[in-house]
């Protein structure tokens, strides 16, 4: 069954969605002709879609923006909406929760269709999942949908946000064909729906250590958990906490760029004090400035290589943590509640006086095992299905570390001749590999800005002002 044709589809229901709306309306797109295929309240997604109290955003409020000539209007929002949070306030910033930003993005959202005369309901927004894209009769696009509807447009944003992590070892036919025990792994730790079901004496084991892991032990902590809490963290650390820094200039960078140039750059740059130094942070956010020039000279080889000499020190220190999760884990690492074990995990048994049995290795796991309740897999993003089928079916490129799709400098998607596809765009972390460092809320914005602008340039070209998608 086909729904009537719409002219831009957006597919995704996060942040990077709900962004690419407000824009787009802003820059004149009718709000009727705009429909977004995804799960869940439009904004929200994984990254903002958590209910519970302790999930946090790890960088203040005033960097957490959708507009950059309003940098300060979350915060502005935050304090006059958020009346229940007074650990937000830190000495190094605001670090608001996660679900309060997702109604902040509500609300903008909701102003922006207001003053554009269109009620929320004003968009269509179907809360299926889209399992296939390919070209349709007209020229356009046509994707399928998990319940068998068939959606056409002339135009597709992709805006499908992180994927859910995938198990980074075996897991034993038997635990996952038991429904007894395959409700003990967590795959999705997002949502934070499994603290309803853990019991403050179950064992846990939750692999990774990022910023994911730490809003788990911080939601824990809450709970007053008694239980072993296992960290398994191949190098042993938690993410450096937010420093109050404040940057200044760009540094001026090596021509042509190089990874070892670019690697001696970050050497020579930061200064010799502990990462937690407000200054040492304030030079590392210097370098972010104009990471990006730097990353789209390299080619493919180049940047891999760049990546396995700098990415351990990029992932840590670009992704630091939130002052009240950090104190958290420290809690209850002094209360001998959370043990960080320096392994890795490398398969997930039946147990026998526990319902899991985990098999470690690394430095101080070698042939240990461990019996545990509970498995939360926080390790991060993991591959995106339905990207990997464009790629299968001739529509896009994987990029150099196959993670996404290639695009180019104005989000389009890169086709296998190398051409550009002018109506079928991508917005979000997923361009990472392509563009550097764009995952952040305010690299999306000013992705949306971009893709907004080039769209009713495009309409308008189109001569669609007045039967389309431009409003008069």
């Amino acid at each position: 069954m086909a729904v009537a044709d719409q002219n831009i589809l957006i597919i995704g229901s996060g942040f990077a969605a709900a962004v690419t709306v407000i824009h787009l309306v802003q820059a004149g797109i009718k709000p009727a002709t705009i429909t977004i295929v995804g799960p869940g309240a439009l904004g929200a997604g994984n990254a903002y879609g958590c209910d519970d109290k302790d999930f946090r955003l790890n960088v203040r409020a005033a960097l957490m923006w959708i507009w950059p000539e309003k940098r300060d209007d979350f915060g502005l929002w935050a304090k006059a909406n958020i009346t229940d949070d007074p650990e937000a306030v830190q000495n190094s910033g605001n670090f608001y929760r996660r679900r309060d930003f997702a109604r902040y993005v509500k609300s903008c959202l909701d102003t922006v269709l207001a003053d554009a005369g269109a009620p929320h309901n004003g968009i269509t927004h179907h809360q299926q999942i889209v399992t296939g894209l390919g070209t349709a009769d007209s020229g356009g696009w046509q994707a399928s949908l998990d319940d068998g509807r068939l959606i056409t447009a002339d135009h597709v944003i992709l805006a499908t946000g992180n994927p859910t992590p995938q198990w980074p070892c075996r897991v034993n036919h038997a635990v996952m064909a038991s429904p007894a025990t395959a409700k003990l792994l967590v795959q999705n730790p997002w949502d934070g729906r499994w603290l309803d079901h853990v019991t403050s004496g179950s064992r846990i084991a939750i692999i990774g250590s990022g910023l994911t892991a730490l809003d788990a032990i911080t939601a824990l902590a809450r709970r007053n958990h008694q239980a072993q809490i296992y960290l398994l963290a191949p190098h042993g650390n938690l993410p450096p906490v937010q420093a109050d820094w404040v940057k200044q200039g760009p540094p001026i960078w090596p021509k042509p760029p190089r990874p070892s140039k670019i690697l001696r750059r970050f050497r020579s740059y930061l200064p010799d004090l502990p990462p937690e130094d407000s200054r040492w942070q304030a030079a590392f956010e210097e370098l972010r400035i104009d990471i990006n020039q730097q990353w789209a000279a390299l080619n493919d080889d180049d940047r891999r290589r760049l990546m396995r000499r700098l990415g351990w020190l990029w992932s840590r220190y670009r992704y630091r943590a939130a002052p009240q999760t950090i104190a958290a884990a420290t809690r209850l690492q002094q209360s001998g509640i959370l043990d960080i074990c320096h392994a890795r995990l490398t398969a997930i048994n039946p147990g026998d006086d526990t319902p899991l049995r985990l098999d470690l290795t690394g430095a101080a796991g070698e042939g240990r095992c461990l019996d545990v309740d509970y498995v939360i897999n926080c390790t991060g993003a993991g591959q995106d299905p339905f990207l990997a089928s464009l790629v299968t079916a001739g529509i896009g490129v994987a990029d150099a570390f196959g993670k996404g799709l290639r695009v180019t400098a104005d989000n389009q998607i890169i086709r296998p001749d190398g051409s550009a596809s002018k109506n079928l765009l991508m917005i979000g972390p997923q361009m990472a590999s392509s563009l550097g460092d764009v995952v952040a809320a305010s690299e999306v914005s000013l992705a949306a800005i971009r893709v907004a602008g080039n769209f009713a340039e495009q309409l308008v070209g189109r001569g669609k002002r007045h039967d389309g998608g431009i409003d008069a």
